[in-house]
């Protein structure tokens, strides 16, 4: 069974929208996910670029934990190399605490240039730097005390005044396909977190065997691998909204290039966004998305959970330059609409499950 969880990355590629209104969508957009029966909330955080306002995925978590009541919360995901461990292994337990125990872990490594200049961070070395904060993480919240000593990090004996025993550690996401980092999965059984965004089936299945493959290398049992996997989706009957839901698409993996440079052309905190090279028409990138009626959306759906068989859906539903209104109706129809024609695949949670399926 399929849990759902809402991504959240707080984009603004539109002038003219302000930062506080991507704010109040968001968490309107999660409590209404809560309503509908998602497990988790996820909350990116991007840096010195328009791509996301949200600095800090732990932020938004705290913001929300008292404006909900069961949806789990999560950082979708922390790229650890850019974090000093030993302080945020504090936070995390604090945010936990503040969440009254329903703080989920997305962890990454960091993939944006740019990011990595301004916090003096080698790139080379970030799965080194990764694994390393990792596991003071792991000690962290799992025991209360830290003491590590690593190439990168040194952490003399430390106790966690809010953290004074031993608890188990929140479920973990990990957003890599590197074979360290998977082996390191296998070796907390912890889910793989894939995304395929504009790129269709055929690309994530491939994806789905690289991960499988390392997996596998890692001695893990492929058969009961977890995996998460990321779709964006947009539901509307306007084939004009749908056009424009597929243009928002594009402008992400449009974004992907001057992300992916250390000197990204810009224009202030926005990003200058310029046709990619062979860039396919519009309608590819329409048809590689999930927009569209709720029939035919739950349809794609249904066929793409039974061929790649994940354990969470995570759901990118806000997309930068949707209007609020269109934003919150199209998340209202999927889950009065499609949610119940998946009622077969998913595992719902909370109070509201019952009545959406």
């Amino acid at each position: 069974m399929v849990k759902l969880g809402l991504f959240n990355l707080m984009g603004l590629y539109d002038r003219n929208t302000s930062p506080a209104s991507v704010l109040r969508t968001t968490v309107d957009m999660v409590g209404m996910a809560e309503e509908l029966g998602f497990d988790i909330a996820w909350f990116a955080e991007h840096h010195f670029t328009n791509h996301s306002i949200c600095p800090s995925a732990l932020l938004m978590v705290a913001h929300c934990a008292p404006l909900t009541t069961r949806i789990r919360l999560g950082p979708g995901v922390l790229a650890l190399p850019f974090y000093q461990p030993l302080r945020v292994v504090q936070e995390l337990a604090f945010a936990d605490l503040l969440s009254s125990g329903r703080l989920v872990l997305g962890l990454g490594s960091g993939y944006q240039p740019y990011e990595f200049e301004r916090f003096q961070v080698a790139p080379a070395q970030r799965y080194e730097r990764m694994l390393e904060a990792w596991c003071i993480l792991e000690q962290g919240l799992t025991t209360g005390t830290v003491e590590f000593h690593g190439e990168h990090y040194q952490v003399p004996h430390t106790e966690l005044s809010m953290r004074p025993f031993g608890l188990a550690m929140p479920e973990v996401f990990v957003a890599s396909s590197h074979p360290q980092v998977v082996a390191r999965m296998v070796q907390g059984g912890h889910t793989p977190f894939m995304s395929f965004g504009h790129r269709g089936l055929a690309a994530a299945s491939q994806f789905r065997k690289v991960i499988a493959q390392r997996w596998a290398e890692a001695a893990g049992e492929v058969a009961t691998m977890p995996l998460a996997v990321q779709r964006y989706i947009f539901i509307t009957d306007s084939p004009h909204e749908a056009s424009h839901a597929a243009s928002c698409v594009r402008n992400l993996a449009r974004a992907a290039l001057p992300l992916s440079r250390a000197r990204p052309s810009m224009d202030g905190p926005f990003l200058r966004l310029m046709p990619l090279n062979d860039e396919p028409p519009l309608d590819d990138f329409l048809d590689n998305a999930i927009i569209g009626p709720a029939d035919y959306c739950a349809e794609r759906l249904h066929h793409e959970l039974t061929t790649l068989a994940p354990s969470h859906l995570s759901c990118f539903m806000g997309f930068a330059g949707i209007g609020r209104r269109e934003t919150l109706s199209s998340l209202e129809r999927f889950g009065a609409e499609v949610m119940p024609q998946l009622k077969s695949l998913l595992h719902l949670c909370g109070p509201q499950a019952e009545a959406a399926t």
